[in-house]
């Protein structure tokens, strides 16, 4: 019986013969693919550039042209100065065959599970090649897994139930790249820094893409100018720990902590998308400059139309050491990806609250007109500010509990801890006018050349400041103002250097400055008083040694600035409980002088130079006959003048540097009178004296430790001298 042939007999030749070459290049494949899979010749030939790029895998296996399954993947590269990797528990995929004639690498997809990765910043920069034509095309159109475990950003870690869909084309020698629109999903989301809680129980969500773009086109962050994003994010968030150093360096970091968050924030081409929102709170605790404890809570709002709206808030707390009320619109919904103080012109709104600055130096900056005048120190602020296009507006309040305050004003440093209230009031073309009332609690004033050596202390000297004007011009129209009272001089010595030396001089004791001076924009006084009280105080008048309480009360009135001139007419000195000893050795006590300068002019140049007219009330003349001569080389008559009583005197005072001119004194009441011109230089005396009393009358004539008596015509004889100012 014949047998029925098979069914492979009955196929055409040719046909049989390309199964079995199909079959054989099938296995052929198996062969080599799943050889290039296991064997060290698949990682060599991937990994030609391992500085740039690694790929590692445990096995692989392919059953189909195409199609790759691998197990226990690592990634991992380096771009610029971001080194990144990836790990995958199995990865599987689909290469497109027929594009790699055309040099692309193409896989449509990819699938992952159990993927953990994530990007660090490096210290080592790893420079791209210089572009070359011709690179192979990298399109990778769906890299997805439905099982991330874990990513990470420096020191940011993001851990949950995660799944990710990621698109990617790159062409190789600095060619373009693009990140297809991508998104990923975290449930059960926690961020940690540091191993330290940021968000928990969160969801996250984002979508994202990047337009395609060369290197030159958008380098580094402006890379952000061709990127679509948005992330939706809800959870519980940590603290916040602020820590400021004794040198006001500020070291931020999570602590645990009860806080929400929720967004919903879009960007598109360096710019938050209108609808984007953002509410924020999280506890803010730590400590400040001067080491005391905080304990506050910080809630931040934002939302988006055609501008940004900022709000922040801190509720004042008793334990706490901030509190805030902010409320800023941003003009547009540009995100500066550079320059973030590019965002200061943009803002305008209010600002109220308390917090402490590591330095108010920038208080300085409210009052360039006033360059003799530093405001710095750390301290605290508390503000009910207006803003504008960045700047504060008129309305605005400030006031500061402590400031370290400095003014240098003609020559001397005024330093003190100060209250400071600020105030900006619109001026009647609309400007700025800076206001200002400081308080110093206490105070010291020193040599600005010997800051370290005050000579003056005091209490509650008040300064106020107002710039009328725009901030950056007509610092002519600054006014200032220092008043002080009864400040303490331990030793009036100090004074002496602008003191006529031999003929003016404090020979010891205390006494009492004050002033109500107002100032320039240079610091020069305009005008004002100075008022200086001694009590018991030791003095050389005119070489006459004496002890009394001296009070001197100058009215000052800018008459030169250069020469530090000033009219001081109206000024006054008085004598009072004074006692002196005359040439000869004898002693007088209870004796008082009151001057009053009608016409003078001061120079307070290192020494005063100064002239005038003065008319003077005294108890007696006793002090003008011990200038020229001792008691008992007098006729006996003439201290009968001492015993007639009060006596008016007037005439002119000059002195400059160490001489004191005395010219056309007339002293005199109804009893008698005395006229008298002197003047001293060194140890160098000389003048004239001429005395009546009834019908008695005497002139002496001074030079040096001589005198000469004129007892007839003495009258006649001292008209005939002359004067010593013209």
């Amino acid at each position: 019986m014949e047998r029925t042939p098979s069914f492979a007999r009955r196929l055409p030749s040719w046909l049989r013969r390309a199964l079995v070459a199909a079959v054989a290049l099938y296995a052929l494949y198996l062969i080599a693919g799943n050889l290039f899979l296991n064997t060290p010749w698949g990682e060599s030939t991937i990994n030609r550039k391992p500085d740039r790029f690694q790929m590692h895998w445990e096995s692989g296996r392919t059953w189909w042209p195409g199609r790759v399954s691998l197990a226990g993947v690592e990634l991992k590269g380096q771009a610029r100065r971001i080194a990144w990797q990836a790990q995958a528990a199995r990865v599987e995929g689909r290469i497109a065959l027929w594009p790699l004639l055309r040099r692309r690498l193409q896989i449509p997809t990819i699938h992952a599970q159990e993927v953990i990765g994530g990007a660090r910043r490096v210290d080592k920069e790893l420079l791209p090649p210089p572009p070359r034509e011709g690179g192979w095309e990298l399109l990778f159109d769906r890299i997805a897994s439905d099982s991330v475990r874990h990513a990470y950003f420096g020191a940011l870690v993001l851990e949950g139930q995660g799944s990710a869909e990621v698109g990617f084309y790159k062409q190789l020698r600095g060619g373009p790249m693009e990140v297809m629109p991508s998104k990923a999903h975290f449930r059960d989301a926690r961020i940690t820094r540091e191993g330290t809680d940021v968000m928990r129980d969160g969801v996250l969500q984002a979508e994202f893409a990047i337009a395609r773009h060369r290197r030159e086109e958008a380098a580094g962050v402006d890379k952000l100018l061709k990127t679509e994003a948005r992330i939706r994010l809800d959870g519980a968030t940590s603290g916040v720990d602020v820590h400021v150093d004794p040198q006001g360096g500020v070291a931020v970091k999570p602590v645990p902590g009860t806080g929400e968050a929720h967004a919903d924030l879009g960007f598109s081409q360096g710019a938050l998308t209108p609808g984007s929102r953002l509410q924020w709170s999280m506890p803010v605790t730590g400590h400040d400059i001067a080491g005391a404890a905080r304990n506050d809570a910080l809630g931040l709002a934002l939302a988006v139309d055609q501008d940004i709206v900022l709000k922040a808030t801190v509720p004042p707390r008793a334990d706490g050491r901030l509190s805030l009320d902010a409320d800023l619109r941003l003009r547009g919904n540009q995100v500066p990806l550079r320059d973030f103080q590019s965002l200061l012109p943009r803002a305008s709104g209010h600002v109220v609250g308390d917090w402490r600055f590591t330095s108010l130096r920038w208080l300085s900056g409210l009052f360039p007109q006033a360059p003799w005048l530093k405001l710095d120190g750390a301290g605290d602020v508390s503000a009910d500010v207006q803003v504008v296009d960045g700047k504060l507006a008129a309305g605005s309040r400030i006031t500061v509990p402590g400031v370290e305050a400095v003014a240098d004003v003609m020559g001397n440093r005024i330093r003190g801890q100060a209250r400071a209230d600020i105030r900006l009031d619109a001026g009647p073309k609309g400007e700025l006018v800076p206001r200002m009332e400081a308080v110093m609690g206490e105070f010291h004033v020193a040599a600005v050349k010997a800051p370290d050596k005050p000579y003056v202390q005091g209490r509650n000297l008040r300064l106020s400041l107002n710039a009328d004007g725009e901030l950056t011009e007509l610092t002519q129209n600054l006014k200032a103002r220092v008043v002080f009272d009864n400040a303490s001089v331990p030793d009036l010595r100090v004074y002496n250097p602008f003191l006529p030396r031999e003929h003016m001089r404090f020979d010891g004791g205390a006494g009492f400055l004050s002033g109500d001076l107002s100032l320039d924009a240079a610091g020069e006084v305009g005008h004002g008083t100075l008022r200086i009280a001694g009590r018991g105080t030791r003095m050389v008048l005119a070489g006459i040694q004496a002890r009394g309480d001296v009070d001197l009360d100058l009215k000052l009135r800018r008459a030169d600035l250069k020469r530090h001139a000033f009219v001081a007419d109206g000024s006054t000195v008085q004598l009072r409980n004074a006692s002196f000893s005359e040439p000869g050795g004898e002693s007088r006590s209870g004796w008082w002088a009151r001057a009053r300068l009608d016409r003078a002019r001061l120079d307070v140049d290192r020494p005063i130079s100064a002239g005038g007219q003065a008319d003077v009330s005294m108890k007696d003349v006793a002090f003008l006959l011990a200038l020229f001569s001792r008691k008992k080389e007098y006729p006996a008559w003439v201290y009968a003048l001492v015993d007639a009583g009060q006596a008016q005197v007037n005439g002119h005072v000059q002195w400059q540097d160490d001489v004191l001119v005395l010219d056309r004194v007339q002293a005199h009441n109804d009893r008698f009178e005395l006229l008298a011109r002197l003047r001293l230089q060194g140890r160098q005396r000389q003048g004239d004296l001429y005395a009546k009393w009834r019908a008695l009358s005497v002139g002496v004539e001074l030079q040096d430790d001589q005198r000469k008596f004129h007892l007839v015509r003495a009258r006649q004889w001292y008209d005939g001298r002359p004067d010593l100012l013209k």
